[in-house]
């Protein structure tokens, strides 16, 4: 049986930024040959709303129709609870400390998921706005930093081992969603995203 699930379990709505993000990402597929140039007339792929099949993708624009907001705050606080508390490797925590407390950017960053996975109009400001945040913590915009983000974002992962009956394509769209842009970062900011460890959790 191909079909086990009953999408939308939440109601999705575009934000400000979806349909730039999703067109540049469906574009760089099809540049790279992952999708066919008539992708955009693939209700499956562009609709907000995850196929119930689970042997279609979930891309990016639609993680909010299968878990709504809350995993996606929950992920996002555990993973800046991880930085804060990252005593290993001070040079990235500081980074973060410097700008603001743990609520600045866990309210930044799960603005800006919200409105890119079809949660809604919730990032104000656009691209220009996000590449200004990163410019601020240019120091870590870098391979290691990177691939340290990544370490960070991993553990918090695990939380989704409490959702009973997770669609188990979840973590491989989120994977893909980051290193999209862990490949538009390596490209502003001019380091190596072939060194960079992608997420490959097993949930």
């Amino acid at each position: 049986m191909t079909s086990q699930f009953n999408y939308p379990r939440f109601t999705p709505s575009e934000g400000n930024l979806t349909s730039i993000i999703q067109k540049e990402y469906i574009d760089n597929l099809i540049k790279n040959g992952k999708l066919p140039p008539d992708a955009f007339s693939n209700n499956q792929i562009i609709s907000l709303i995850a196929s119930n099949n689970i042997e279609d993708k979930v891309y990016f624009w639609q993680l909010y129709s299968i878990m709504g907001g809350k995993p996606i705050k929950v992920l996002i606080q555990k993973f800046y609870e991880n930085i804060f508390n990252d005593d290993e490797e001070p040079w990235f925590r500081d980074e973060f400390v410097e700008i603001g407390d743990i609520d600045y950017h866990v309210d930044g960053q799960l603005r800006f998921w919200l409105d890119v996975m079809g949660g809604g109009k919730h990032y104000i400001g656009g691209e220009k706005k996000l590449h200004l945040k990163h410019k601020l913590v240019k120091n870590i915009m870098t391979t290691e930093g990177a691939n340290r983000w990544m370490k960070h974002m991993k553990d918090a992962l695990v939380i989704f081992k409490k959702i009973k009956n997770l669609d188990i394509r979840i973590v491989d769209c989120i994977d893909k969603f980051l290193y999209f842009f862990m490949t538009k970062y390596s490209m502003e900011f001019d380091f190596n995203v072939f060194e960079i460890t992608r997420l490959h959790s097993k949930l």
